[in-house]
């Protein structure tokens, strides 16, 4: 996604002002692998280390309605977790293996500038369609609800995009189906994401975030593990994680309540939404910093998440259905490894009160699993590095939030500013994806090696913004 690295709650969220509803600000779509991994790693990092809230404050949750929020059951869960995983997997499987498959069969010379055009392409649409499409749920007033519009309408996008991605024959029609792909994500998320705000009471929301962490995770790991069953059909390859995804819809839509706005919900402008994303990084000089801190290293992996796949074709010399299993066997020691570091540096942190040390020991990692990666001669020493990577990846999501948090410039305006702090974990996609291809191409051209060594320099400066904080430790 979360989604993401972010401490975020686990869902891929988007953006949308405070309404006079008593929702809390809503999050950037959680687009990129990255984010949606570490978004919920923490998710269970927090059930894990703070445990569930009292039973007590049940009693306290209203829904939008004005109705109290009643405990979910075992169904719901279900439910819940099963449809967080399709939702997942319509992300994940294309961003980690499906985008990058389709591009190098239809354009093998120039797939690395063609997949970061496609993928750079799509993050950019998804930055501004998910605030949009936050601001339209938030005030729509359908006799059928305000969510189910949005879950039923993204569905139907999805599959429209996943049938023109597999059936394109060239590298514009598959931007195309990727955009449409993107909208369809943006409108999901509008509808899926305020769920657990608003259908589940606090008491349960630290058991079901790490549940859908968990889904979450699982669709990490079985995105490029079944689309390396896949290759022989491109239908198949696109169509299934929308196919999977109804499943849990179609079950969600007919059993989960859902009203309209209530009357009178005022929404902002979309002039005033786009401006509530600007502060003044001279006046709020350490939480620019932190922003950008963020924003480094997120470019660095995004770098390594994009074009892992080319790395295993084209220098380790796997075939594709090789590759994507040998992705799914490291994406699962590498979640290992990032859960772990999430658990025990969200612990410590909050045990030494500390934020920065941990932060820098995630940048080194972040950086030493990167250098390994690209002078990697053997999957064993790839493995290695994803799982360097990866726990720099969970050490840094146990405390960022927690330090983004700190920093807040205007504590009363911590929907506002939580919602510009998540965007430094959307925008590198679409920056890192477009400028990936020039750095590939030096040397002769495959140069997957300078890529992730450039991502290391990127998180390394992650190091340098944090030092620079003064009132944080």
């Amino acid at each position: 996604m979360q989604k993401n690295p972010s401490g975020s709650r686990a869902t891929p969220t988007n953006a949308s002002l405070p309404t006079t509803t008593t929702e809390p600000a809503q999050e950037p779509p959680e687009v990129f692998p990255g984010q949606t991994v570490a978004a919920a790693s923490a998710a269970v990092t927090r059930f894990a280390v703070e445990g569930a809230p009292p039973v007590d404050e049940v009693d306290t949750d209203l829904d939008p309605g004005g109705e109290p929020i009643r405990r979910v059951g075992g169904g719901f869960i279900a439910i819940y977790m099963f449809t967080y995983f399709g939702f997942n997997l319509v992300m994940l499987m294309p961003a980690l293996f499906s985008l990058a498959y389709k591009v190098q069969v239809l354009d093998p010379d120039g797939k690395d500038a063609s997949l970061g055009l496609v993928v750079g392409l799509g993050g950019a649409i998804g930055l501004i369609a998910g605030p949009v499409a936050g601001v339209l749920s938030d005030g729509t007033r359908l006799r059928w609800g305000r969510r189910r519009p949005w879950l039923v309408m993204g569905l139907l996008i999805s599959l429209l995009g996943g049938l023109v991605l597999a059936m394109a024959p060239s590298i514009p029609i598959m931007l195309a189906g990727w955009a449409i792909c993107t909208l369809g994500i943006a409108s999901l998320s509008a509808g899926w994401n305020p769920i657990l705000a608003e259908r589940v009471p606090s008491a349960q929301r630290g058991r079901l975030g790490a549940l859908g962490g968990v889904a979450a995770s699982f669709a990490g790991v079985g995105a490029s593990l079944i689309g390396s069953f896949l290759t022989g059909n491109m239908l198949l390859l696109f169509l299934l994680p929308p196919a999977v995804l109804a499943l849990g819809v179609i079950v969600f839509v007919v059993a989960v309540k859902d009203n309209p706005a209530p009357a009178g919900t005022q929404t902002p402008s979309l002039k005033q939404l786009f401006a509530s994303f600007w502060f003044n990084p001279l006046r709020y000089s350490d939480f620019a910093l932190v922003f950008l801190g963020k924003f480094l290293i997120q470019f660095g992996f995004t770098f390594f998440s994009t074009y892992q796949l080319y790395f295993l074709l084209d220098r380790l010399g796997f075939t594709p259905e090789q590759a994507g299993q040998n992705l799914a066997l490291a994406g699962g020691l590498s979640l290992l490894a990032l859960m772990a570091f999430a658990v025990a540096g969200g612990f410590l942190s909050d045990r030494l009160k500390r934020r920065k040390p941990f932060i820098y020991t995630a940048a080194l990692l972040v950086a030493a699993g990167l250098m390994t990666v690209s002078f990697a001669p053997s999957l064993e020493l790839f493995i290695i590095g994803g799982v360097l990577l990866s726990a720099g990846t969970g050490a840094f999501t146990s405390v960022d939030l927690a330090m983004a948090t700190d920093l807040l410039p205007e504590k009363d305006k911590a929907g506002k500013y939580m919602s510009i702090y998540y965007l430094a974990s959307g925008l590198p996609g679409p920056i890192a994806a477009s400028i990936a291809p020039a750095i590939i191409g030096t040397a002769g051209g495959g140069n997957y090696g300078g890529l992730f060594i450039s991502g290391a320099v990127f998180a390394l400066g992650t190091i340098v913004t944090t030092a620079r904080i003064r009132t944080v430790r």
